[in-house]
């Protein structure tokens, strides 16, 4: 599987700007420089952490309003349907 040219951008600049201190930071970090909903897999292989980390970290930011469910489509990682989600307008 391979990294989509816009998740890995996103890494990138998160790199040059310098690493969030914790794994939320750097969920809303990628959602910031990222401009399209992205799935937990995807989240995950642009950061480098395990998807249930990521689903863990993602509940804590929809409960916190900073993200939300943008819909359903084929993940780039898994190639299967998948939620998507995104940063809401407080995100």
């Amino acid at each position: 599987m391979t990294v989509q040219s816009t998740s890995l951008e996103a890494y990138l600049r998160i790199q040059e700007e310098g690493i969030p201190d914790t794994q939320r930071e750097m969920i809303m970090m990628l959602f910031r420089f990222s401009n399209e909903p992205m799935t937990n897999r995807e989240i995950a292989k642009a950061l480098g952490m395990e998807p249930s980390t990521v689903s863990a970290r993602r509940n804590e930011l929809i409960t916190d309003g900073k993200l939300h469910k943008a819909g359903k489509r084929k993940c780039r990682e898994s190639d299967y349907t998948a939620y998507t989600w995104e940063a809401t307008q407080d995100g």
